[in-house]
């Protein structure tokens, strides 16, 4: 009970520290709905984001203690293997250095990233809920130019703001006994496979395998939040013309979703030169597959606009002339662009995983406010590997012998098109999983350190370079048990 009291005041709590973090300073998260964040967590993190074909844990010892899980929010179909109540909580810190003509400024920030719970359903099942940001924008820009017949003109870009993103799902592995069941009905000898040819008995028990590892899940996501942005239009040198202000301020509450599927083929056994009997593998080899999509649901938004027309006194204090525009509460239609990815898995044993995505983000179908946008598609390629030396070590120097270390690299050939150059970014990573615990609970802190550019100075623009320090802290156990004695 006390669990989940602390969860509930710690996700309410964690709903109002959100709408007070300045999570960027990017200059583009201008464009679109800002800076869009990372689905996943921590231990995501030093994979390079790599997140499809990626299944949690078995999360059992050899002892039987729980082992530190991890939640993969990103792909819902993970969720069935979630066996035990995992807590995630998480925050980041980042130290961006702009760069643009002839001059760099640097900005850093730390901030409190997500928080979600996720717990088994049945033998079969999971579910997960939790909260994180889903967009920020953090950005004040000031553009110089000489227009002719006008002289010195000053263009002021700010915005700040930030939509969040709540969410619960539930995943389910409907076959996971398939290949169990089916060979015990049909044992591997020679007197079994009079009523099944080698051949159909391999086919089948492919398919078996593939069933026994299928897994669907979905999120229901409810994105809320408000942007407001402003520019200004100044001509310091020239009482000829009027100063122009524009303001626009979003308030957004929606619902929307996204799901998943992931498979798996286990190989335990290989065939033996020279004779029909298979050999045992000493360390397994799992190849994973997953497929993730997030819709393109299109939706009501609020919002208010404003412009008008002033000068400046002799102080400095603007003397209103007339107002142009003036819009309270109106709606408009925002249409999210629809999200396909595609991830390729390799796990030897409990020591090597490797992860591979490809996604595609339709940002060319991105509408916002009835109005369609001068975006383009975004092409993520991600790769990570997390390895650990024994992870069921005991004894001395075990501590080191468990721990998890990760390394990825992430590239996306970007959305934003700025002076007709679309601007691109990269990021490598490495990170370690420190496993801690005490008596029956696991826990894991997730710590990494990654290194990203995006953009360019090529045609005046900006190019960041910046540092991330992605933490967090995983807890593990058997929470909500009803036991038949005290």
């Amino acid at each position: 009970m006390k669990n989940r009291l602390f969860l509930i005041f710690f996700i309410a709590f964690s709903s109002s520290f959100f709408k007070a973090q300045n999570n960027t300073f990017s200059p583009y998260s201008r464009y679109g709905l800002g800076d869009i964040n990372p689905s996943t967590f921590a231990h995501n993190a030093g994979m390079g984001g790599a997140y499809i074909a990626l299944k949690p844990d078995s999360g059992v010892a050899r002892n039987g203690q729980p082992q530190a899980m991890f939640i993969n929010t990103g792909n819902p179909a993970a969720y069935p293997y979630i066996k035990y109540s995992t807590l995630e909580v998480g925050g980041s810190y980042i130290n961006s250095k702009f760069t643009g003509n002839n001059s760099s400024l640097n900005k850093w920030s730390a901030n409190f990233a997500y928080a979600a719970l996720g717990f088994p359903i049945r033998n079969n099942g999971g579910a997960c809920f939790g909260i994180m940001p889903y967009s920020n924008v953090g950005y004040d820009l000031k553009n110089t130019e000489d227009e002719a017949g006008i002289g010195s003109v000053n263009y002021l870009y700010s915005g700040t703001g930030g939509l969040n993103k709540v969410f619960a799902g539930y995943g389910i592995a409907p076959f996971q006994n398939r290949l169990v069941n089916f060979r015990k009905k049909h044992l591997y000898i020679d007197d079994s496979l009079k009523h099944l040819s080698k051949g159909s008995y391999k086919l089948r028990d492919f398919g078996s395998k593939l069933l026994s590892d299928l897994s669907l899940g979905f999120n229901a996501n409810y994105i809320f939040g408000s942007i407001e942005q402003t520019s200004r239009i100044v001509y310091p040198n020239s009482l000829n013309y009027n100063n122009t202000y524009r303001e626009n301020t979003l308030n957004l509450g929606a619902f929307t979703g996204n799901f998943g599927v992931q498979t798996a083929i286990t190989i335990d056994s290989v065939k033996q030169k020279g004779t029909t009997k298979r050999r045992q593998l000493a360390q397994k080899v799992k190849f994973t597959f997953g497929y993730f999509m997030a819709l393109n649901n299109t939706f009501k938004a609020n919002y208010d606009a404003t412009v008008y027309n002033y000068i400046l006194n002799g102080f400095g204090d603007e003397i209103l002339r007339d107002t142009v525009l003036y819009k309270a509460n109106q709606k408009a239609n925002i249409t999210l662009p629809l999200e396909q990815g595609f991830g390729f898995g390799y796990k030897k044993g409990e020591r090597i995983n490797l992860c591979a995505d490809f996604a595609i983000t339709n940002w060319s179908q991105f509408i916002f406010l009835d109005n369609a946008s001068s975006l383009k598609d975004n092409y993520r390629v991600a790769l990570g590997l997390n390895f650990v030396p024994e992870k069921f070590a005991a004894g001395n120097g075990a501590f080191f012998k468990k721990l998890n270390y990760r390394f990825g690299v992430n590239y996306q050939t970007g959305y934003i098109s700025v002076k007709n150059t679309v601007v691109s970014s990269y990021a490598v990573s490495a990170g370690v999983g420190f496993p801690v615990g005490i008596g029956r609970l696991s826990s894991m802190v997730n710590v990494s350190a990654q290194y990203g550019q995006m953009g360019s100075t090529g045609n005046n623009l900006i190019k960041e370079n910046y540092w991330k320090i992605n933490f967090g802290f995983t807890f593990s156990d058997r929470w909500f048990q009803k036991f038949r004695y005290d």
